[in-house]
């Protein structure tokens, strides 16, 4: 671990904030955000205008729970989402959790990036309804304490907390949440990094006599002085350098 925080230590937070700023799926999400502040329809200071725009932090969570097991990478999945979601104009019913699910489920059905499991994600979707039927309203509370949005994401889709589908959609969730409160909620030390197979392969070079990766992960984080949700974005753009 000492090996890889060596070759780490050079970066800060404000560093790890400006890689997540340029990740193709951050800048997804932002050009959702910039075509809704700019499209003549929407009324940006009428509030069902910035009610649409708030909604759309339900798809993303909705979205990042059914991201596994993808056919393709995530950055192409979330362009992809980005593409079939951003041309519809949704009233109504459909910002109910019910409108959500059925959104969703239509979209996997379809899309190129996400062609497995469909029905086991389909039934995960309608799992998260409970979720999504408290979530209206509360969605800055939820952004100043991230911490609470993951237990009761965890705890809705009975999953442990550091599960990578559960952090993930506290990592996605931000990426809106920065654009619409228009300011930066640092993710808290406490959430994990969602562990993939980069991740597995970095602790399998460095782990020495570490023999449990969460720890590995923690340690590293606390060493740095970077929490790991935004740890995870520094690892990522230098992937290729650091498995050398």
């Amino acid at each position: 671990m000492n090996k890889l925080y060596n070759k780490l230590k050079k970066y800060t937070l404000e560093d790890a904030i400006k890689i997540e700023e340029s990740d193709r799926q951050y800048l997804a999400l932002k050009l959702m955000w910039e075509w809704y502040m700019t499209h003549p329809w929407i009324p940006s200071l009428n509030s069902n205008g910035r009610r649409q725009q708030l909604n759309y932090l339900w798809l993303i969570i909705a979205n990042a729970i059914i991201c596994y097991q993808l056919s393709w990478k995530w950055e192409d999945y979330w362009e992809e989402f980005w593409d079939f979601f951003l041309p519809l104009i949704w009233g109504g019913d459909a910002w109910k959790a019910e409108g959500v699910i059925y959104g969703l489920s239509d979209f996997i059905k379809q899309s190129k990036n996400n062609k497995r499991f469909i029905d086991t994600k389909i039934k995960r979707l309608e799992k998260l309804k409970p979720f999504l039927e408290k979530f209206i309203w509360r969605e800055e509370e939820y952004y100043d304490d991230m911490e609470k949005l993951r237990d009761e994401l965890a705890k809705t889709m009975k999953q442990k907390k550091d599960a990578k589908t559960i952090v993930f959609a506290v990592k996605m969730f931000s990426y809106w949440a920065r654009n619409y409160f228009d300011r930066l909620v640092y993710f808290p030390e406490s959430i994990s990094i969602p562990i993939d197979s980069r991740l597995n392969n970095l602790f399998e070079s460095y782990k020495w006599n570490y023999t449990d990766i969460n720890k590995f992960y923690f340690d590293l984080s606390n060493k740095l002085k970077i929490p790991e949700l935004h740890l995870d974005a520094i690892v990522w753009v230098n992937y290729d350098e650091l498995i050398k």
